[in-house]
C-alpha cells in the first residue's frame, strides 16, 4: 500500500511536471493529516531529486492554546526531518476587519502572502500545498451551488504559477490510510468539525450523502468534471482574450466601456466571460456569477438601468454601451449666486460672463460658449445643479421639455448627468450649461444688451 501510494504520487508529479531536479520547495504545513503526509512524501522524494525542502506555518491565533500547540508541533516536525521551519503568527480576526474579508478568505490571503514572502526572501522556487481530491470535489460543488462559471467549475488547479498541489490525485481516505501505516503524528483542527462553515457542511453532510445515495465514486467524478471544465476554461479564456480588446472601447482605470453590439456578436457563454473579464479589471477577489447574470440582463434593459457590484463598482446601460464605473461620484447639490460680468473658478469647473457688443457675437459649434439677451436674463443669476423637475424651452423648439428628457435625447451618458449644471433666474432656466440655451433668452433683432456666457471643466 505504501509503495503503491508513493508511486501514484510520483506519477502524478511526473505527469504534471510539478517537481524538477534540484528544486527548492516551501511546503505549507498546518500539522493536519494532509499537509503532514505531503511533507513526508516530499521528504521521501528529496534524495532522489536532490530537493531542498522547508516548512512554512501560519499561526492564525484563532483557537488560543490549540493554535499555539499546532505551531510547536510543526516546529518539532521540522526538527525531526532536519529541515528549516518558518513561522508567522498573525491576528487573523484583525486582518478580517481591516481588509473586510470573511474568516476563510482572510486566512487564505494571509497564508499565500506569507508563503510567497518566504519563497522570495529565502530564494525558494516553489510552494507546495496539500489540497487533495476531496478538497477539489468540495470546491466544484461549492462553486456550482453558488452559481460559478466554467472557471469556478474547474476546481483547484494542479499548478498555478509557482504554487503546486501534488496531492490532488489522492482522496482523503487514502491519505489518512497512508498516515496510519506510517504512524505519522498529526494535529486535528477542531474547527474542521463545525458545520457552520459552508465547506465543512459540504464535506461532512452533502458529499457523503451524494456518495451514499447517488454515486459512491462522486469524488472521482467531480474531479474528472473539474479537468473537463479546466480544458473548457482554457479554450474560453483564449477566445475571450482575442475578443475582449475589440469589445472594450475605453478603459482608463476608473471607467470601462463595452460595445454592446460587438459583445452580442459572440456566443452567450463567451459574452458572459467577456463580462467576467471586465469585472475582474474592477473587482478584486472572486466574481459572483449571479452578478454576471444581472449585468447580462442590462443588455436587454432600457438606457439608464444599472446594477451595483458591491461598494466598489456600478455598471450602467448607456444606449449601445455597458459602462463600468469605479467609485462613481455621489450627486451633490451645488448652488452659487452669479453676478454678470465676473469670472468664477470652482473646484472642477469655471463660469464666466461678460457684456459684449453685437459685433463681438460669433456663434460656433463650441458647447462651452453661448450668447443671451442680457436684459431678459437680468442681474440676479444662479448657477446650480439641475433637478429632476426642471424644464426649459430648448433653442429652436416650441413648448417645454424636461431636462431629464433633454439629456436622454442629447445622449448624455447616465454617469455624466450629475455633472450637468444650469444657469437660471427668477423666471426659469436660461442655459443648460455647455448644452443648450433656453429659447426665451435668445438674441433677437430687438436685443439691446448681450451677455456672453462661458462654462467649462478644468
Amino acid at each position: 500500500m505504501l509503495r503503491d501510494f508513493f508511486n501514484k504520487f510520483e506519477n502524478f508529479i511526473r505527469k504534471h511536471q510539478l517537481v524538477s531536479e534540484n528544486d527548492r520547495i516551501i511546503v505549507g504545513v498546518s500539522g493536519g493529516v494532509d499537509s503532514t503526509v505531503l511533507l513526508d512524501l516530499l521528504m521521501e522524494l528529496k534524495d532522489r531529486r536532490n530537493l531542498e525542502i522547508a516548512i512554512a506555518h501560519i499561526n492564525h491565533r484563532l483557537r488560543g492554546k490549540e493554535s499555539d500547540g499546532d505551531e510547536e508541533f510543526v516546529k518539532k516536525l521540522a526538527a525531526t526531518y532536519g529541515i528549516e521551519c518558518f513561522v508567522h503568527s498573525v491576528d487573523t480576526k484583525a486582518y478580517m476587519v481591516e481588509h473586510k474579508a470573511s474568516l476563510q478568505a482572510g486566512a487564505r490571503e494571509i497564508r499565500y502572502k506569507y508563503f510567497e514572502t518566504v519563497k522570495i526572501l529565502k530564494n525558494f522556487g516553489k510552494i507546495a500545498t496539500a489540497h487533495n481530491a476531496n478538497d477539489n470535489a468540495e470546491t466544484v460543488l461549492f462553486n456550482l451551488l453558488r452559481g460559478s462559471g466554467a472557471n469556478g467549475l474547474g476546481g483547484i488547479p494542479v499548478k498555478r504559477g509557482d504554487i503546486i498541489r501534488p496531492l490532488l490525485f489522492a482522496e482523503r481516505k487514502e491519505i489518512e490510510h497512508y498516515a496510519r501505516l506510517k504512524s505519522l503524528q498529526i494535529r486535528e483542527d477542531s474547527s474542521n468539525t463545525k458545520d457552520y462553515y459552508t465547506r465543512n457542511f459540504i464535506r461532512h453532510t452533502m458529499l457523503p450523502q451524494i456518495q451514499e445515495r447517488i454515486n459512491p465514486g462522486a469524488v472521482n467524478t467531480l474531479n474528472r468534471a473539474a479537468e473537463i471544465f479546466q480544458e473548457l476554461s482554457s479554450f474560453i479564456n483564449n477566445e475571450v482574450k482575442i475578443l475582449y480588446s475589440n469589445v472594450a472601447k475605453n478603459f482608463d482605470g476608473e471607467k470601462l466601456v463595452l460595445d454592446i453590439f460587438k459583445l452580442r456578436n459572440s456566443l452567450l457563454f463567451i459574452q458572459e466571460n467577456i463580462v467576467i473579464t471586465a469585472l475582474k479589471d474592477f473587482v478584486h477577489g472572486e466574481v459572483d456569477y449571479a452578478k454576471v447574470h444581472a449585468i447580462m440582463d442590462l443588455l436587454n434593459s432600457e438606457t439608464g438601468s444599472s446594477i451595483e457590484i458591491g461598494n466598489e463598482v456600478v455598471v450602467y446601460r448607456d444606449r449601445h454601451n455597458l459602462v463600468f464605473i469605479r467609485h462613481p461620484k455621489e450627486p451633490t447639490e451645488f448652488i452659487a449666486e452669479i453676478i454678470p460680468g465676473k469670472k468664477y473658478e470652482f473646484e472642477e469647473f469655471y463660469f464666466s460672463s461678460e457684456y459684449v457688443e453685437r459685433s463681438d457675437v460669433h456663434f460656433s459649434l463650441s458647447p462651452v460658449v453661448e450668447f443671451v439677451d442680457a436684459e431678459i436674463a437680468g442681474e440676479a443669476l444662479t448657477l446650480r445643479s439641475w433637478h429632476p423637475g426642471d424644464w426649459f424651452t430648448p433653442l429652436g423648439m416650441e413648448g417645454r421639455k424636461k431636462i431629464s428628457d433633454f439629456l436622454v435625447d442629447s445622449k448624455i451618458p447616465v454617469y455624466q448627468k450629475n455633472d450637468v449644471f444650469v444657469l437660471s433666474n427668477k423666471d426659469g432656466i436660461i442655459w443648460v450649461c455647455g448644452l443648450r440655451v433656453d429659447d426665451r433668452f435668445k438674441i433677437t433683432d430687438n436685443t439691446r444688451r448681450i451677455l456672453k456666457l462661458e462654462f467649462g471643466y478644468k
